[in-house]
């Protein structure tokens, strides 16, 4: 098999590949770093590396294996990233591909058959191109399977902070159920730098750098989209949490992660994929039974809803100056990110919304720059949070109906008063709305809400800080503390 070409390319055709290969795993100890290499054909050639810093790679026996067997497994499922330039028929994992040797066992290879379907359920969907009919992870029989490695117990966990509300209020859960909390982020992004900064707590950095010639493929004509990114961030935050001897990844996906956008020739697609209870569940099964005992994978956010989160987070006042959940902060192409709120995408609206109904006008302008819900320009793209004009938008926002339970809280009744039941929201303003007369809330409210009031509990019932789901319960040590961080 000839070598696959990384030369520049005039024009790329999708078509024209028969198969994706996971071509090899290399792990340089010396620097901490790890490249996954990957191929379409024998004609090009994808190589990235993610390097860990501030760290030795450990000459634990265990701990070693645990690293080698997470860093396969992270080649896996990057791969997605490439996968998608061309979605070739056949896929080829090749024996320095470094999961085990042995092949992709039953349960591994059911990951993988989800993240590079279902995790690219809005790829397809952008693309109108059926990855179901693609995707063919090779079989193995159940002697590929291994036993996880036993790892011992630290108290250590490791939170991934995004530079948003969400992990703040996880890292809030961690610190206060007293373990040691180790912040991590990949990359150094001015939000996520600064909301560490604010915890006061130490800073676990991996940095993640893509294949250099995704960007001209990209430009040339290779098929592109959203990928399941989360499923890539949690094994590399796997792989930190044993450098850094944490036994513990604590993530902060809510329940709204598992709602679909739409369904699509049977297919629902779900931005948030890789963030759901699906996802999470079926991830946490692979590490604990091929992977490594004693290290644990969970959301400690799963059973709360957004505007639970975001109450929550309304009391964090220490971080409301350093926050960021903007896309347009974490952009590739350095010449158009931003360092805070752009003031007018899905996200920002998201965000803006669910705060409403715990923080007054102020203090979500100083926060914002702007007021959104001031903004009549603004009105549909609000509208489409609650699935009122079009279907929820491919962000990382909340349930359409959590939203409109947000539109409900802050434009009460026809003249702006409480509705009835309010007052049963915990936390919920008495009198009324400070929103009320603000312009896109005014017309949600003679558009849309004016038919709620005889159902008072349609939106009340919505803000339930808890939703329990038996299958992912949180520790012990975790639960009550969630319930008073995440509670009235």
């Amino acid at each position: 098999m000839s070598e696959p070409s990384t030369a520049a390319v005039a024009a790329f055709d999708p078509a024209a590949f028969e198969a994706f290969r996971f071509v090899a795993v290399e792990i340089d100890e010396a620097a901490a770093a790890v490249t996954l290499r990957y191929a379409l054909d024998d004609a090009v050639a994808f190589a990235e590396t993610v390097r860990f810093e501030g760290v030795a790679w450990p000459a634990d026996p265990a701990r070693r294996e645990a690293l080698r067997r997470l860093a396969g497994l992270l080649h896996l499922l990057a791969g997605v990233s490439y996968y998608k330039t061309a979605a070739p028929p056949a896929m080829v994992v090749e024996p320095a591909a470094g999961w085990t040797g042995g092949g992709l066992s039953p349960r591994l290879r059911a990951l993988l058959q989800d993240v590079y379907t279902l995790g690219l359920g809005e790829f397809a969907y952008t693309n109108q191109l059926d990855v179901r009919e693609r995707v063919a992870f090779p079989v193995a029989g159940d002697e590929a399977a291994v036993d996880a490695v036993a790892l011992p117990v630290s108290g250590r966990t490791l939170v991934p902070i995004g530079g948003g509300k969400d992990s703040v209020v996880a890292l809030e859960l961690i610190e206060r159920a007293g373990r040691d909390a180790v912040c991590f982020s990949v990359g150094r992004a001015t939000p996520i730098v600064r909301c560490v900064e604010a915890s006061g707590r130490p800073h676990a950095v991996a940095l993640r750098s893509l294949s250099p010639n995704i960007g001209e493929l990209n430009a040339a004509g290779a098929l592109n989209g959203h990928v399941p990114v989360t499923a890539v961030v949690s094994t590399i935050a796997l792989m930190t949490a044993v450098l850094h001897g944490a036994d513990a990844v604590a993530m902060a996906n809510e329940r709204s992660a598992s709602e679909g956008n739409l369904v699509w020739n049977g297919l629902e697609v779900n931005h948030q994929w890789s963030k759901g209870v699906a996802f999470e569940r079926a991830f946490r099964e692979l590490l604990e039974t091929e992977v490594a005992t004693g290290l644990d994978y969970r959301s400690v956010l799963r059973p709360a809803s957004e505007l639970a989160i975001a109450r929550a987070f309304s009391r964090l006042e220490r971080y409301h100056p350093h926050f960021t959940s903007c896309n347009a902060v974490f952009r590739l192409d350095p010449a158009r990110r931003r360092s805070n709120w752009c003031g007018n995408c899905p996200k920002c609206r998201f965000v803006y919304l669910a705060l409403a109904p715990w923080l007054e006008p102020p203090a979500l302008r100083a926060i914002f720059g702007v007021d959104m819900l001031d903004d009549l320009e603004q009105y549909d793209g609000f509208s489409d949070l609650a699935g009122l004009r079009e279907h929820k938008p491919f962000e990382c926002v909340g349930e359409e109906a959590e939203s409109l339970a947000a539109m409900r809280l802050i434009a009460g009744g026809p003249d702006g008063e409480p509705v009835a039941g309010q007052e049963a929201v915990s936390g919920a303003r008495s009198g009324r709305s400070p929103w009320a007369d603000h312009a896109v809330v005014r017309r949600l409210r003679e558009e849309h809400l004016s038919g709620l009031g005889a159902d008072p509990a349609q939106a009340v019932a919505l803000l339930a800080p808890f939703l329990l789901d038996e299958r992912l319960p949180l520790p012990a040590d975790l639960a009550p503390v969630a319930e008073a961080v995440l509670g009235a």
